[in-house]
């Protein structure tokens, strides 16, 4: 344990080598509240974690444990991107569904933004899924989390699986998921769990049109108005007209 320890020592000490405030000012921009920020771009934070593994050989088990490691005691952006990094090659082949409570203890404790929100999503959790598509339908009841960010992880891990070419086969995930999520979501206080719920609606409605239409007319006297431009993005003219004025009656 002690040597993993260095581990993260030593990928602390390289992200911070590779700090730019030029970078770290742009990426402070993206968030409505201050953010401490390093200034690494998300490719280069990736490049380090590879180049780290591979330099040490790491198994599976070692990056899960330098993960945990960044995570507990990161104080910058970046340093949470790390850890998501450091894990995220290792996921596709290698620990079981017990790690999905891994997931949620990181979004309920170590996540602090949409954008450290949707990187572990869709770069850990998507190939995570790829390899173990039931586990996909195993998150549901994250909507009824205390964090913003695990209710918002509930619908940003399910946008890319919609529907997903797998291998030979089309996964097509089921559109009861969809619209109980959106149901139980739909009057969420926290705006970035709002634009989740109009982005995963947005993905549904290329394969279940009617069905997010109707929800959409059903639900609009309670949908925001972000939420709904959101989820609409996607339809016909005619049928985004029709919607905004049933919204626009509401008001």
């Amino acid at each position: 344990m002690r040597a993993l320890h260095a581990v993260s020592d030593e990928l602390r000490s390289t992200l911070k080598s590779r700090s730019a405030p030029r970078v770290a000012e742009a990426t402070r921009r993206y968030f409505p509240t201050d953010i401490r920020a390093l200034g690494v771009s998300n490719a280069e934070v990736r490049r380090i974690a590879d180049a780290l593994v591979k330099q040490k050989g790491l198994s599976p088990e070692d990056c899960l444990a330098v993960t945990e490691d960044l995570l507990a005691q990161a104080t910058h952006h970046e340093e949470v991107l790390l850890g998501f990094a450091m894990v995220r090659k290792a996921v596709r082949r290698a620990f079981d569904e017990s790690l999905l409570d891994r997931f949620r203890y990181w979004l309920e404790h170590s996540v602090w933004s949409w954008a450290q929100c949707d990187d572990l999503c869709l770069t850990v959790m998507y190939p995570f899924f790829l390899t173990r598509t039931p586990a996909i339908t195993r998150i549901q009841h994250w909507t009824g989390s205390r964090s913003p960010w695990c209710r918002r992880a509930a619908n940003v891990a399910l946008v890319k699986f919609v529907s997903r070419e797998i291998r030979s086969s089309t996964y097509m995930l089921p559109r009861e998921v969809i619209l109980g999520n959106a149901r139980q979501l739909l009057s969420d206080p926290e705006p970035y769990v709002q634009k989740s719920v109009g982005w995963l609606l947005k993905e549904a409605a290329d394969h279940h049109r009617e069905a997010v239409v109707r929800f959409i007319q059903e639900n609009i006297s309670g949908m925001q108005r972000d939420t709904l431009r959101y989820a609409i993005e996607r339809l016909e003219p005619e049928q985004r007209k029709a919607l905004l004025a049933l919204e626009y009656k509401k008001s």
